[in-house]
C-alpha cells in the first residue's frame, strides 16, 4: 500500500538553510578577516611616516598593527574550523543544535580589549 502522502521536505530545507547560513557566516569572517589585515598593514604603513615625527610611539603603534593582524588571521582559521565542523554536522543522519562561543563576540572582545590597552599607553605617553 503506498503512503497517500507526500514525503516531508522539511528536514532537508533545514539543512539546506543551514548551509547558506554557515557560507555566509564563513564570507563574512572572511571579510572581517582582510578587513583587521588590511587595517593592520596601514598602521604599520602610515606609522612608518610618522614614527620619525612622535618616535616614542613606533613601538606602540607597531605593537598594535601585529595585533590587528594576528587577530584577523586567527579569525580567519578559527571561521574555517567552525565551517568544516558545520559542514560535517549537517551531514550526519541526526542533525542537532550544539551550542558554542560566537566567533563574532571572541573577536570583538579581543579587539576592544586591544584597544583599552593601546589607548591607556598613549594616554600615559607624554607629549613633547
Amino acid at each position: 500500500m503506498q503512503n497517500p502522502y507526500p514525503p516531508n521536505p522539511q528536514p532537508e530545507l533545514a539543512r539546506e538553510r543551514n548551509r547558506i547560513a554557515a557560507d555566509r557566516s564563513l564570507l563574512s569572517f572572511i571579510r572581517s578577516s582582510v578587513t583587521l589585515i588590511s587595517i593592520g598593514v596601514g598602521i604599520n604603513q602610515v606609522s612608518s611616516i610618522f614614527v620619525p615625527i612622535v618616535s616614542y610611539l613606533g613601538y606602540w603603534i607597531y605593537l598594535l598593527s601585529v595585533l590587528m593582524v594576528g587577530v584577523g588571521v586567527i579569525t580567519l582559521v578559527f571561521a574555517a574550523h567552525d565551517y568544516r565542523g558545520e559542514l560535517k554536522r549537517l551531514q550526519q543522519p541526526e542533525y542537532y543544535f550544539t551550542p558554542r562561543w560566537s566567533l563574532g563576540g571572541v573577536t570583538g572582545w579581543i579587539i576592544l580589549v586591544a584597544g583599552l590597552l593601546t589607548l591607556l599607553r598613549l594616554l600615559r605617553t607624554p607629549v613633547y
